[in-house]
């Protein structure tokens, strides 16, 4: 059951609400407002949904979630402690159809791996439901954790969005 709720144990900073209401305002127009956060699960604190609202009527969603990506000289596949990987964060906007418009980057602060963040790259995101890497998404040399965890994470997303209404 999903319920509105603004009470997590990891609160998106700032900067991050207000990249996100700047891409949607270019998507969507300046009159685009969202409502408070979606509670999906309280123990996951890795996506933050919101509904988005054109004159009273909703056209969508934002998701904001986290993921990880690699650390320089400190990050391999085999060792997947999460201590030895950083942070980025990204946006996905979805129309009520549930289906992607749009994946962007909205933080990434390692030096490594960095090549997702590419526009061109993200608009693979727009032509499906379902992701891997390999098959309809391309793999980047030198991004590999990285593909592969924004790749899971828009999969993740993707069920989330499929779960309302």
């Amino acid at each position: 059951m999903l319920s509105a709720s603004l009470e997590f144990s990891m609160p998106l900073p700032n900067h991050l609400l207000n990249k996100m209401n700047k891409s949607a305002i270019k998507l969507w127009g300046k009159e685009v407002s969202f409502t408070q956060e979606i509670s999906i699960d309280h123990m996951n604190p890795d996506h933050h949904v919101f509904e988005a609202n054109l004159g009273g009527s909703a056209i969508g969603y934002a998701i904001i979630s986290r993921a990880l990506g690699c650390k320089i000289g400190g990050c391999s596949p085999k060792n997947s402690e999460e201590s030895n990987f950083e942070d980025f964060y990204y946006l996905t906007l979805v129309n009520r159809n549930h289906k992607i418009i749009q994946v962007k980057v909205l933080e990434y602060t390692s030096d490594h791996g960095y090549e997702i963040a590419n526009k061109g790259w993200l608009k693979q995101f727009q032509q499906g439901n379902y992701f891997k890497v390999g098959q309809n998404i391309d793999a980047i040399s030198g991004a590999t954790i990285s593909v592969n965890s924004i790749t899971q994470g828009v999969n993740s997303q993707l069920e989330i969005i499929n779960q309302l209404p």
